[in-house]
């Protein structure tokens, strides 16, 4: 869901209509890029109209400008209007097996070290590496390694992907990292996280022991450091 809140994302029944646009898009034969494309619309000039028509004209002009052929900006309208009259579920894919998640990352982490200029190229692959994780960690079929503290793991391979982003040699990852703001923000955040677990075990076990641990206190500098020392590493913003 993170991926997403730049273009106002922010909720569960969001994250279900996404999903249902994505997949029905796809459907239709509509690349992601014009799925990326269709929610710069929404997050721009969706919250401005005022009526159904005015939606449908609007998106329209939009497509068009954008190089949309005709045949893209009605399918996009015919995904808009199976989900408006049949719900989001409908059009829904079901979700992937278990070994088919499996398989998935395993591309993932395999394309990662051997060309990770193309990984980064291509966020729906990306998107769908993501996706395998958050349902393999949630699976009542994942392997222990899989299921033990998903939140932890989920950072852990959070802050490996983007560090692996900033030392992409095309400059295509660092260029993402300086353009999307919640890329960033993923950074930050799931440092702070994994600094927390780890004084959180480190008292967890010192009281077991029936030592003295001073509390740590959190300070946004320290968090960002990390941040701040690996894009100090590759040079200057490069926008």
């Amino acid at each position: 869901m993170h991926r997403y809140r730049e273009f106002g994302l922010v909720s569960d029944e969001d994250e279900t209509f996404r999903r249902a646009f994505r997949d029905s898009f796809k459907r239709t034969g509509l690349s992601f890029r014009r799925f990326l494309e269709a929610l710069e619309w929404y997050r721009d000039r969706a919250g401005q109209v005022a009526s159904e028509d005015e939606l449908i004209n609007g998106f329209s002009e939009f497509a068009a400008g954008r190089g949309w052929s005709a045949r893209e900006r009605e399918g996009a309208l015919d995904a808009y209007r199976a989900i408006r009259d049949s719900g989001p579920q409908a059009v829904m894919q079901e979700a992937p097996a278990v070994e088919q998640d499996r398989a998935t990352i395993a591309q993932g982490d395999d394309l990662l070290r051997r060309d990770p200029s193309r990984y980064w190229s291509d966020m729906e692959f990306q998107d769908a590496v993501f996706e395998a994780r958050e349902r393999l960690a949630q699976s009542a079929d994942a392997t222990p390694s899989e299921s033990f503290a998903p939140r932890t793991e989920a950072d852990r391979r959070r802050v490996a992907e983007i560090e692996a982003m900033l030392h992409d040699p095309s400059g295509a990852g660092q260029r993402r990292y300086w353009n999307d703001v919640s890329v960033r923000d993923d950074y930050v955040q799931a440092l702070a996280r994994l600094a927390d677990q780890e004084a959180q075990s480190a008292t967890s076990k010192a009281s077991a022991s029936g030592e003295n641990v001073p509390s740590r206190t959190r300070s946004t500098p320290a968090v960002d450091a990390p941040a701040v020392e690996t894009a100090a590493a590759i040079g200057p913003d490069p926008r």
